[in-house]
């Protein structure tokens, strides 16, 4: 059995990253994690990796709307504090 790293488990990450930017569903993000690691690493990857690497996705994407949303409070707060 084949362990993976946690260099390869983010490589994963970052792949199902991607695949939600442009599918919008987690579940194809997983599927593109398993095939990542698949042809990349030529190993068929556990169901525990697939999941902690969508996991890992989430909570970029995540950061990825907070910073958004905190952007968008700020320019707001701006706004109207110059009327």
């Amino acid at each position: 059995m084949t362990y993976l790293s946690n260099d390869q488990i983010e490589r994963m990450a970052h792949a199902a990253f991607v695949s939600y930017e442009f599918a919008c569903e987690w579940k194809a993000a997983g599927e593109a994690a398993h095939d990542y690691a698949v042809s990349e690493f030529g190993v068929t990857p556990r169901k525990s990796a697939v999941r902690l690497a969508v996991r890992l996705a989430q909570l970029r994407w995540q950061a990825g709307v907070m910073a958004v949303k905190r952007e968008i409070a700020e320019t707001t707060d701006q706004q109207e504090g110059e009327q």
